[in-house]
């Protein structure tokens, strides 16, 4: 069922679509990444393949340069476009992309300099110095490129042309693993060649979705005569809580990096790389998913659909607690056993890493919707500036973790570990439910007990299989695992599903189209 809001529509068989070709994309992503790895990591000593997480999770401070402008563009244009306001969208436009020209001349050169002197600033092995710089400079320039045509990429939002986009970053990804593979089978097994396949892929696709979006949304013009200062200031006001945001979201996981780095080991950094890695994929993937749905929260919050707002991250909850937790559940039960297979015994701490960040998400993916909430209602203060404040308690207790206890990659995850726990409980919960208007009552009995149900039957199977026999192959890993998705599986159709998503998944498979006979 489709519901039009003006100029925006609110479909629900559209959002099912944009977000599993979200989730097809971020799924190639990971699968050549693990691929790029393992392929690395048995040819390059912890000190060299160390040097690729350090430098990318320097380029995570990247977004403050822009998030200032950049952080309102797509709640205030989706909202102009959902009230008719096409003159109010390109004046958007035309107000911000000068101050992002303008970020972006401070942003390349300063980066450029910062590469020419990273020796001097991080734990850099000598002979791979020039690789960091290249790596580096190369990511800068794609980085501003990037940021540069965001006022532009809003135009798949308004239409809610997820599919289309991530259908692209599919073909990016694709080319990525392409140019890596021939760069590492045609030169030598070095870390560059991924930020150099990296550079190629980011550049087509960003050049790309910038020629795409002028016929999407005509409208999403530079027009100089509506250039507004105050305009800007008002985005600007709205971008600096979300800037605020996106510093807690780096001191929260990619922070971790730098300072093992500086106060740990490379095999440290190495093991937390890979062990977050983990953590990333499935972050990103779920909040890749929940993207098609912003235009949609904040159409019905513009149109004051409250009860529709509320049904939605309700149910945004409760679906992301049924896809989360078929890998989280069996990553936390087998995850020393796919890092024996994956790595071999060298990096056994990853592990312990993986199991440490996966037990956030029964915390965090309750209320997924919650971010998306608050920008489509407007109350980004309340969201932004607790969550920066419990993410730089995070990182304190990091710092104080590795500098003063010496407790390397485990004690830094333990820490953000701690610090999501606890503030989810006391505080994030209660801000979902009131800024949608609903009880915990309602919170418990439509998220919380459907959403736990299927990990309860499937983590009772491979638990028990676990204990049975440790599996020492990947079929016998594979078969586990797809032993435990059934029961998963069956618990979730008959128990989990309501009475109308049970009556949707019928519907839509009666109308799969049958083979004749």
């Amino acid at each position: 069922m489709a519901v039009e809001h003006k100029h925006i529509t609110i479909s629900k068989r559209l959002v099912m679509i944009n977000s599993a070709s979200a989730v097809v994309a971020k799924v190639v992503n990971f699968l050549v990444l693990m691929w790029v790895y393992q392929y690395l990591l048995k040819r390059l000593s912890a000190e060299e393949f160390a040097v690729l997480p350090v430098v990318t999770s320097l380029m995570v401070f990247a977004p403050l340069f822009f998030s200032f402008f950049s952080g309102g563009i797509s709640r205030y244009t989706i909202d102009a476009y959902a009230k008719g306001d096409f003159v109010g969208v390109r004046q958007i436009v035309s107000s911000l992309l000068p101050m992002l020209f303008l970020a972006a001349g401070i942003f390349v050169p300063a980066g450029v300099l910062f590469a020419q002197n990273i020796e001097h600033v991080l734990n850099i092995a000598p002979q791979m110095v020039g690789d960091a710089r290249i790596m580096l400079i190369l990511l800068v320039v794609s980085f501003a490129f990037q940021m540069l045509i965001i006022p532009y990429r809003t135009a798949y939002e308004i239409r809610q042309r997820y599919f289309e986009l991530k259908m692209l970053q599919v073909v990016h990804d694709l080319l990525r693993a392409g140019l890596v593979v021939i760069f590492l089978m045609t030169f030598d097994a070095g870390v560059v060649w991924v930020v150099v396949a990296t550079f190629i892929a980011e550049i087509a696709l960003t050049s790309s979705i910038l020629f795409r979006s002028f016929r999407l949304v005509p409208e999403l013009r530079f027009e100089a005569k509506l250039f507004e200062l105050s305009k800007a200031w008002e985005l600007t006001s709205f971008g600096m809580w979300t800037t605020l945001g996106r510093l807690g979201s780096i001191m929260y996981t990619n922070a971790a990096t730098l300072v093992l780095n500086l106060y740990g080991t490379a095999v440290d950094v190495t093991s937390y790389h890979i062990g977050s890695t983990f953590y990333r994929q499935i972050h990103g993937t779920m909040n890749l998913a929940t993207q098609p749905l912003q235009p949609a929260i904040t159409a019905m919050n513009a149109l004051n659909d409250h009860s529709r707002l509320a049904a939605t991250v309700l149910r945004g909850g409760r679906y992301a607690l049924w896809i989360s937790m078929s890998v989280v559940v069996p990553l936390i039960l087998y995850a020393d056993v796919f890092i024996d297979l994956y790595l071999g015994a060298d990096y056994s701490t990853t592990s312990v890493i993986i199991v440490l960040f996966m037990i956030m998400f029964p915390f965090t993916q309750p209320t997924i919707l919650l971010s998306n909430t608050a920008i489509a209602t407007g109350h980004v203060r309340v969201f932004f500036l607790p969550a920066f404040l419990v993410q730089f308690a995070g990182l304190v207790l990091m710092v104080f973790a590795t500098m003063w206890y010496d407790l390397g990659a485990i004690g830094v995850t333990l820490a953000l570990t701690i610090i999501t726990v606890v503030s989810q409980l006391l505080y994030f919960w209660g801000l979902c439910l009131r800024l949608i208007r609903a009880s915990f009552a309602r919170f418990r009995n439509e998220v919380l007990v459907p959403g736990f149900l299927p990990s309860l039957a499937g983590a009772a199977v491979w638990g028990a299989l676990r204990l049975f026999n440790r599996p020492d192959s990947w079929i016998q890993f594979a078969l586990f695992i797809g032993a435990g998705l059934l029961s998963y599986g069956a618990v979730l159709l008959v128990f989990a599903l309501n009475g109308r998503e049970r009556d949707q998944l019928k519907t839509t498979l009666a109308g799969l189209p049958r083979r004749k006979r």
